[in-house]
């Protein structure tokens, strides 16, 4: 038997790239996905902490291997494992429907729940900039909006 290298091919038109900053725009909807990493960072711009995860798309089809970014505003938390974040927060209402469980401490959310999981997301499409003007087609991205479920 002989060893040979195995090689990637383009599934669709949508280019995977290896900056995972580089925004792309895939078609808006449902996708399974695995989280890829994640950190929290304060934005200047908007005076907050920002809680920035990667998203790879895993279906297969057109989007297969895409990196997406999800945002969500959180608390400054010293922690490198876990997330601080409100009551109300879209990030701690998709974290407890997501994982199907009540958090009794909003100020320890582990971040571990997201490791080695299958999960559906939702990708949306921005078409607006941060002053509500109109994106060019060229210029659109899509972004994770938010997990539905763990689907493994």
């Amino acid at each position: 038997m002989t060893q040979g290298l195995a090689r990637v091919i383009s599934i669709g038109e949508v280019k995977v790239s290896n900056d995972i900053d580089q925004p792309v725009l895939i078609i808006p909807g449902t996708y399974e996905a695995v989280m890829v990493d994640w950190k929290v960072n304060y934005n200047g711009y908007f005076r907050r902490h920002i809680l920035l995860m990667h998203f790879r798309i895993i279906e297969m089809g057109p989007s297969h291997g895409v990196i997406l970014p999800a945002w969500f505003n959180v608390k400054e938390s010293k922690s490198k494992t876990t997330v601080k974040a409100g009551w109300k927060s879209d990030f701690l209402r998709m974290y407890q429907a997501c994982f199907d469980t009540k958090l009794d401490r909003k100020d320890r959310i582990p971040m571990s729940s997201f490791d080695s999981v299958l999960l559906k997301v939702e990708v949306m499409t921005i078409a607006k900039d941060t002053k509500g003007q109109p994106l060019a087609k060229i210029n659109q991205y899509s972004r994770v909006k938010r997990c539905i479920e763990v689907i493994s």
